[in-house]
C-alpha cells in the first residue's frame, strides 16, 4: 500500500525556487522568533473590574506565534473572567479575539493561559472549554492592533503577579 506524500504551501513555493507568484512572505520561513517578556505586579487590595493590562507592543507586520500568561494571586477566584486580545479592541465587541471572555475557577491561585492551546485555556478550569482558538495564530499585526492585552473582570486579591511571554516573527 502506497503512502501519500503532500507538501505545505511554503514547501511547494520553496521547491519551485521561490520566484514569481511563488515568493514566500518574509517571516514565514527561516525567520528569527522574537520574544517580549513582561510582568505586572498587583499590590494592596485590588479589585479588577474590566481592567485591561497591556502585555506586549509588537511592530507592524509581526506574525504572532504564541502567548503564555501566568496569573498568580494571593487568593482563589471563583467567578472572575479572563480574555485575551488587542488593547485597541478593549471596549469593543472584538476584544478577546485571541481568547474570548472565559469564566475560570482559579482555585489553586495560579492560572496558565497558552495561546494557541488545546482547550483554549491551558491549565485553567473553565465552565465551557473553548476549542483551539487559532484565528489570531500567525496573524499579521498591523494598524492599531499592536498591543496584546489581557482583560480581567471581577477579580479581587491582595497581591499577585501576571507574567507573560509573547512570541512573534
Amino acid at each position: 500500500m502506497a503512502t501519500a506524500s503532500v507538501k505545505g504551501s511554503n514547501v511547494t513555493k520553496y521547491d519551485a525556487g521561490g520566484s514569481g507568484d511563488n515568493v514566500i512572505l518574509n517571516g514565514y520561513i527561516k525567520s528569527v522568533e522574537k520574544v517580549w517578556i513582561d510582568d505586572y505586579t498587583l499590590t494592596d487590595n485590588v479589585t479588577l473590574t474590566n481592567t485591561t493590562i497591556s502585555l506586549a507592543i509588537l511592530p507592524d507586520n509581526a506574525k504572532l506565534t504564541s502567548i503564555q500568561v501566568v496569573i498568580n494571586t494571593s487568593i482563589s477566584q471563583t467567578n472572575g473572567t479572563v480574555s485575551l486580545g488587542f488593547a485597541s479592541d478593549a471596549d469593543a465587541a472584538g476584544f478577546g479575539s485571541l481568547l474570548s471572555a472565559t469564566t475560570i475557577t482559579h482555585a489553586a491561585t495560579t492560572t496558565t493561559i497558552s495561546f494557541p492551546a488545546t482547550g483554549g485555556v491551558g491549565a485553567a478550569v473553565t465552565t465551557a472549554q473553548d476549542p483551539v482558538k487559532i484565528t489570531g495564530f500567525a496573524q499579521v499585526i498591523s494598524g492599531t492592533q499592536n498591543t496584546i492585552a489581557l482583560k480581567l473582570n471581577n477579580w479581587t486579591m491582595t497581591t499577585g503577579t501576571i507574567k507573560s511571554i509573547v512570541r512573534y516573527t
